[in-house]
């Protein structure tokens, strides 16, 4: 009879980002289901992480071989059986650590950063010492299997999900914009992702300036936060075009499913994306989505089905994508009960626990 899993969860850093959400609610979903599971990460977390008993070891700035020994010393003390490891520096030294162990590897890659999909000697050792490889998106998992010449045999896609609870309603909403201070006759679009250009919060800003003057009851709210340059670069902009009263930047924020619920669209239109989880959490929400058609967001939008989807870097096609929704509240209501729909069917958190048990367990027991 199969032992049951035993599995280390390592991660390199936890801040702001879709990695932190995944790696989160992997280890809390696993013990969740039973699963004895202890957490690593290999750098200070940011101070909201709230993970019991984590376990940090700092890294250093330079390739550090020690981090195998404390790995290894981890495995033994908790008898661990499967390592799950997040994005390229864990992947390396945990995988190491593993083989050395006789434990095997499961490496889950994240990155929406195209470079990091390279055959560089990083990426080689981890082809060479892991067992199995985890794409979040079948975008991504073109990549490793073309540009990493991963098996295809040995590398699969685990979407990422989310906490589904009821679909919002009218009282829910209402209750959410008035704790906000949103007004009931304003259309709230929102954005959430760091600052950086590759989200594209930039071009929603140029599409925006072309809309106001015909919807003037249009406000757009930007949460995240990022190296003050980045925020300077999206101020400026606001200012430059004159729309400041139109325009509200959030920071960190720490209550997102109340924001999303509060908004009327939800609007992202990432320069390039791994997968986007903020999608799945906005269709859990009922929310209609205007984004691009890029990596991982076209697994999870369906243009004209559960939102909008445009070419990035495309102010242009953008705004008529955000008039065509806030014209219309018969097709935002349409559009989010699709999102809804889809996302309770196909992106759930169990969902996705689920899927890594099965593989944990196959590759733990070839």
């Amino acid at each position: 009879m199969s032992s049951p899993v035993r599995v280390l969860e390592v991660v390199q850093s936890l801040g702001k980002g879709g990695r932190t959400t995944r790696f989160i609610d992997t280890v809390l979903g696993l013990k969740q289901q039973g699963i004895y599971t202890v957490s690593l990460c290999l750098s200070k977390p940011v101070s909201w992480i709230h993970i019991p008993n984590l376990q940090v070891i700092y890294k250093k700035e330079r390739i550090d071989w020690r981090l195998i020994f404390h790995i290894r010393k981890i495995i033994k003390n908790h008898n661990i059986n499967l390592i799950h490891a997040h994005c390229e520096l864990s992947q390396l030294y945990a995988s190491i650590a593993g083989f050395t162990c006789g434990v095997k590897t499961v490496a889950t890659f994240h990155r929406s950063d195209l470079s990091k999909y390279q055959p560089n000697p990083v990426n080689k050792l981890i082809k060479l010492f892991s067992s199995y490889f985890i794409a979040v998106s079948y975008s991504r998992l073109s990549l490793l299997t073309t540009n990493l010449q991963l098996p295809e045999n040995k590398c699969d896609v685990i979407h990422g999900g989310t906490y589904i609870s009821n679909k919002p309603t009218v009282k829910s909403i209402y209750e959410a914009r008035n704790y906000l201070a949103i007004d009931c006759n304003e259309i709230a679009l929102l954005s959430i992702g760091h600052l950086g250009g590759i989200k594209g919060h930039q071009d929603t800003i140029r599409a925006l300036v072309l809309i106001v003057k015909a919807n003037p009851n249009v406000h757009l709210y930007i949460a995240g936060d990022g190296v003050s340059s980045e925020k300077k670069v999206l101020i400026d902009l606001v200012m430059k075009l004159d729309i400041e009263k139109y325009v509200s930047f959030l920071g960190q924020i720490d209550n997102a499913p109340m924001w999303i619920e509060a908004c009327d669209i939800f609007i992202q239109p990432s320069i390039e994306e791994a997968f986007g989880l903020v999608f799945v959490e906005a269709g859990a929400k009922a929310k209609p989505v205007v984004a691009t058609a890029v990596g991982g967001i076209t697994e999870i939008v369906i243009s004209e089905e559960t939102g909008i989807l445009v070419p990035p870097a495309s102010p242009g096609q953008l705004a008529i994508a955000m008039t065509t929704l806030i014209n219309s509240e018969t097709l935002r209501k349409k559009y989010g009960d699709n999102g809804f729909n889809r996302v309770t069917k196909s992106f759930s958190l169990l969902h996705m626990i689920n899927r890594y048990l099965e593989i944990f367990q196959q590759v733990k027991d070839t």
